[in-house]
């Protein structure tokens, strides 16, 4: 998780926790590349008929709601390129002390939501579904004899489906001729690959991943692959082909290290870096790293942290803690997943660590 997300998720579950007495809180969702003239002038009409809301206050809350997001919405020139999302309303606990605050938020991916809503809460689940919405990679690790799917979403790899074929090994046993075995053993690879290619559709073309990875220790990834059996679209979305020693769910993971340059951006191959890095700096003992909440803060207050991680595995209150004090020291942060054994490494390590500018004293 980045920085950025965090912050966002945490005022996701601040938004959620506020509860309008009436109908007083605002969600606008514009979609990237739409006019805001469109959402401007849709505003000023709904502001006309807020004038019609019988309560007093209430219609107060939403008018003075709508003209803030109005007039912000003037001070933009463009719908930045994943769209917006703008939250107003009275948050005040006291009744007849309105407390009118506005957030603004750009999706993480291009949005195509468009919402107005008045309502006693603001709505925040569209936006809570687009984390889910990264590039997500198929993964497929095979041989003559098994085959393996998975799929890489951010840091986590996931086994999908298991295929086991009827393809005998290269020599026949008995009084079978050495042709006619041939010719079975072939057509039994045929019948093979057309299941690994259907499996393979139903799995990936249409979950629309992004990309595809496959692997495998022989001929066989290739031989698939050039068999013409996989679909067009899925074969055009072959990022990368590796030779790797295994075929079952071990062989994804390889599959993935292996992949490091094809997936230089995705979120694995980063988090990955950084522990590793932390790793090699314990293992050389240089006093460049630190770990375990007491020596992370020490360094902090110090301002001698370069680079902070935080594991996603820690409680709320204490990624807060961390990452407001970093921010307050003008470090970077980078949260690293659970979800793989880089993850998990962190995580016994006590949840956070440091890359030091300096050795620590």
């Amino acid at each position: 998780m980045e920085s950025e997300e965090f912050e966002t998720l945490n005022l996701i579950k601040y938004l959620e926790s506020i509860k309008g007495r009436h109908t007083e809180l605002v969600t606008v969702y514009v979609p990237a590349d739409f006019s805001l003239d469109i959402i401007r002038n849709h505003l000023l009409e709904e502001k006309s008929t807020a004038e019609n809301i019988k309560d007093r206050n209430n219609r107060k809350n939403v008018i003075d709601a709508l003209e803030r997001i109005i007039n912000r919405l003037k001070l933009i020139k463009r719908t930045p390129k994943n769209g917006m999302i703008m939250f107003c309303g009275n948050v005040s606990e006291h009744e007849g002390e309105p407390d009118i605050r506005e957030w603004e938020v750009e999706p993480p991916v291009k949005s195509d939501i468009r919402i107005y809503r008045c309502d006693q809460r603001f709505i925040t689940d569209p936006l809570k579904s687009m984390f889910n919405q990264g590039n997500v990679y198929g993964l497929l690790v095979m041989d003559n004899r098994e085959a393996t799917f998975g799929s890489l979403n951010g840091a986590s790899i996931v086994a999908l489906k298991h295929l086991k074929s009827l393809v005998p090994g290269k020599f026949s046993k008995g009084g079978q001729s050495a042709m006619r075995f041939s010719r079975e053993r072939e057509g039994l690879i045929k019948d093979f690959y057309k299941e690994v290619a259907e499996t393979a559709k139903g799995l990936f073309f249409e979950k629309g991943v992004s990309g595809l990875l496959v692997g495998g220790p022989g001929p066989a990834k290739d031989n698939f692959l050039e068999s013409g059996y996989l679909i067009t679209d899925l074969k055009k979305r072959v990022k990368g082909v590796k030779s790797i020693s295994y075929t079952d769910e071990s062989g994804l993971h390889e599959l993935v290290d292996k992949s490091k340059d094809v997936l230089a951006d995705q979120r694995i191959i980063v988090e990955k870096m950084y522990v590793q890095k932390l790793m090699l700096s314990i293992a050389r003992n240089d006093n460049l790293s630190a770990y375990g909440e007491a020596q992370v803060m020490r360094e902090l207050q110090n301002q001698n942290v370069e680079l902070l991680l935080i594991s996603e595995g820690l409680n709320d209150e204490k990624k807060n803690e961390f990452y407001y004090k970093a921010g307050g020291a003008a470090v970077k942060v980078e949260f690293i997943s659970t979800m793989s054994s880089d993850g998990e490494q962190l995580f016994n390590l006590g949840g956070v660590a440091a890359l030091l500018k300096r050795p620590s004293k």
